[in-house]
């Protein structure tokens, strides 16, 4: 087997399984990707057996991430499929390994996807840094603090001007969520288009404060997305929602992790349950600590950290961090360690979905030196991690 890069010569083997596994020829979403997007903004990795026929492939969509402050490029890996033919081969591991060292020669720090089974993932040291609440409900049981008659909701068009604004808006204060440049934009409404997304905009005093993306199909109101500036703007989406009685019967989101929308439901039996969304593996940690925006109410401080990856080799490290307010130094040391982790539980704390004492009381991290924590708590703190890409 021959692991590369996959080039437009060989990009008709890559349709060929991409509609075997998922979308058919025939789906719109299949016609845009593979016109439009794939092998033109993204990367195709493939593994090639020897009559240079695909067995296997991932694809790399890249997205610029807002983590902890500092814009870091970072792939999103899809489209993961195999042959039928070369299934029960163990070809995934030397694929995903090809695609990190590419990865790691063009200097990305770390790599995202959404599994379908995050049990393939685990022994790869990805881990989970973004969760959803998820709500499935009934709609008549979708229930809402009174918003005020003052908010007026409309029904609009996929208005790029109006989503962007709001988007960055409720976003900007979250961690780990893509900036959406114009291209992304383009790229994410033509979609939405293709799959006939309704839009919903809330206004005050004819001011955007808010917008719901939504489809209606086999009787479900399911958000797609929803944005709001305040709860009230929040409140008033989810009763234009509520509205739909005569058109779903059920209805669907995945909020942020931190939703309190229950709070307002009378059945506790549908206030929903927090679910892993998406996972993330650092591939370069000396990159990652290089990149990492430290901040100022630091204290100086040391910590010596070790850090274990069972697929990079070169990405093992027994690491001396000193800290200063806005500083940090990597420095290779021979010290005796403080604290041992593996990459997942790395990227779960570089990430901010849970403190290093949250992943030490979990087992994540072996912690030698309990004072030690304490640092690496204020080092990296507990953030709002959020997420909402697809493709």
């Amino acid at each position: 087997m021959a692991y590369r890069v996959v080039n437009e010569a060989r990009m008709p083997q890559v349709m060929e399984l991409w509609d075997y596994c998922f979308e058919k020829k025939d789906d719109p979403f299949y016609q845009w990707y593979f016109s439009e997007y794939c092998g033109k903004d993204s990367m195709v990795i493939g593994g090639f057996d020897e009559e240079d026929k695909l067995q296997n492939m991932l694809h790399l969509n890249p997205y610029m991430l807002n983590i902890r402050g500092t814009q870091i490029l970072t792939p999103y890996i899809v489209g993961v499929a195999t042959a039928p033919e070369a299934r029960g081969q163990h070809l995934f591991r030397p694929l995903l390994e090809t695609a990190f060292e590419v990865l790691r020669s063009q200097e990305f720090p770390f790599a995202l996807l959404m599994p379908i089974n995050a049990g393939i993932y685990l022994p790869y040291e990805f881990s989970f840094c973004y969760y959803r609440h998820k709500y499935e409900m009934p709609l008549e049981k979708l229930q809402t603090a009174q918003a005020g008659s003052e908010l007026k909701v409309a029904r609009t068009g996929l208005d790029k001007e109006i989503l962007a604004k709001l988007y960055y808006e409720c976003t900007k204060a979250w961690n780990g969520a893509p900036l959406r440049t114009d291209f992304q934009w383009n790229k994410l409404l033509k979609v939405h288009s293709l799959e006939n997304v309704k839009c919903a905009v809330v206004y005050e005093a004819d001011e955007p404060v808010g917008y719901m993306l939504y489809k209606l199909q086999d009787a479900n109101f399911n958000v797609i997305e929803l944005m709001a500036q305040s709860a009230t703007a929040r409140n008033r989406l989810l009763q234009f929602a509520a509205s739909h009685k005569s058109e779903a019967k059920t209805f669907t989101w995945l909020a942020e992790a931190w939703d309190k929308s229950y709070l307002n439901f009378a059945d506790h039996n549908v206030s929903g349950s927090l679910q892993p969304f998406m996972m993330a593996r650092c591939l370069d940690a000396r990159l990652a600590l290089a990149k990492l925006n430290v901040p100022y109410n630091m204290e100086e401080n040391s910590v010596v950290m070790l850090l274990t990856d069972s697929v990079i080799g070169r990405n093992n490290h027994l690491l001396k961090l000193k800290t200063a307010p806005g500083k940090l130094e990597a420095v290779s040391t021979l010290d005796n360690e403080e604290v041992t982790m593996d990459m997942g539980a790395f990227t779960q704390l570089y990430f901010g979905a849970f403190t290093a004492t949250e992943l030490a009381e979990a087992g994540k991290i072996k912690v030698h030196n309990a004072e030690k924590l304490s640092v690496l708590d204020r080092l990296f703190p507990k953030t709002r991690n959020y997420i909402n890409e697809y493709f």
